[in-house]
């Protein structure tokens, strides 16, 4: 008679990724900081500093990690550098 093995269920969150990785900063999800806001006033980024987004919403990061092919601390492990921005409202000019 053979032995019943224990055999673990996979795992899965439900979670898709619609990035190149699951942890890495690509060149395509850096944006802009200059057409975003956080709460009201521009986005300022030291010079080694850049804003990029993934599914989750918006995060700092340094650009030496871009396209470094290392898992981007930031991203994923670091909740001080996300950042909850909206884009910057545009004056509407009235044209009577």
């Amino acid at each position: 008679m053979a032995k019943n093995y224990y055999k673990a269920p996979k795992h899965s969150t439900g979670h898709a990724v619609t990035t190149k990785t699951h942890f890495g900063s690509t060149g395509d999800m850096v944006v802009d900081h200059s057409i975003l806001q956080l709460d009201g006033k521009p986005i300022e980024l030291s010079e080694t500093s850049v804003l990029c987004k993934d599914d989750l919403g918006y995060y700092i990061t340094n650009k030496s990690m871009i396209n470094s092919g290392l898992a981007d601390p930031n991203r994923y492990a670091n909740a001080k550098s996300r950042v909850v921005a909206s884009e910057a409202k545009k004056e509407e000019s009235s044209s009577s």
